[in-house]
């Protein structure tokens, strides 16, 4: 097994224990750091995914030129030995024999990195809706921690509130009226002894002398009017 395969094995193996960990979603600081984390693993795993379909292409076309370089060599082999300089044909023939063993392999290191490709792909499906889960309940626990703060103010107020209304029971509205009402009633009889109190008297010796003015200017006013 190759360096790079070994270490996607150690990375898919990583990631399954990073699915597989216990979480208590009871704990809102614990949630967050697992999400941190399969976002960093799903960052990581994204680039193993290009490197290793990347790799897939590499050989398959690898294999491509492979192949043609087998069938270029044939045809040289064949010439050299026609033409009796088999002692040229020699090297060639040992390059064949190397690229024959190449080719024969290369199906099977195909097989093996589109396996890797795969498991990587699928690696990435599952970090992704397992971080999509957790995003979900990140969210739900900063709607009620939102909920909770704003449940929290209005029973401060509403608390805040019921202590004057306690406060203000006792209070007859009819009481208030009737107070009202009586302040006014000894107002009225203030203002209006204050009237009286005021009025101008007449002098009771220049009383007759006043009717008698009066009667004086009402004769003329019916004089007037006939």
């Amino acid at each position: 097994m190759s360096f790079l395969a070994k270490l996607r094995v150690i990375t898919l193996g990583s990631i399954n224990d990073l699915l597989d960990k216990a979480i208590d979603l009871n704990s809102p600081s614990a949630i967050r750091q697992y999400t941190r984390d399969l976002e960093d693993a799903l960052d990581r795993m994204k680039n193993e995914a290009a490197v290793q379909a990347g790799t897939v292409r590499t050989l398959q076309r690898e294999k491509t030129e492979l192949d043609s370089h087998i069938k270029t060599t044939e045809a040289t082999i064949q010439h050299l030995v026609q033409a009796g300089h088999e002692d040229l044909a020699r090297p060639k023939a040992a390059d064949l024999v190397r690229m024959r063993a190449h080719f024969a392999q290369a199906d099977g290191n195909i097989a093996t990195a589109q396996k890797s490709s795969h498991d990587i792909d699928v690696a990435v499906s599952n970090l992704e809706a397992k971080h999509a889960e957790m995003v979900d309940h990140v969210r739900e626990l900063e709607r009620l921690d939102r909920d909770t703060k704003a449940r929290n103010a209005a029973a401060t107020t509403l608390t805040a509130a019921g202590r004057l209304v306690k406060t203000g029971a006792d209070i007859s509205v009819d009481d208030v009226e009737s107070r009202m009402r009586a302040n006014n009633d000894v107002a009225q009889e203030r203002f209006t002894r204050a009237i009286g109190d005021s009025a101008v008297q007449e002098n009771p010796e220049t009383t007759a002398a006043v009717d008698d003015v009066l009667a004086e200017f009402k004769k003329k006013e019916t004089a007037s009017a006939g």
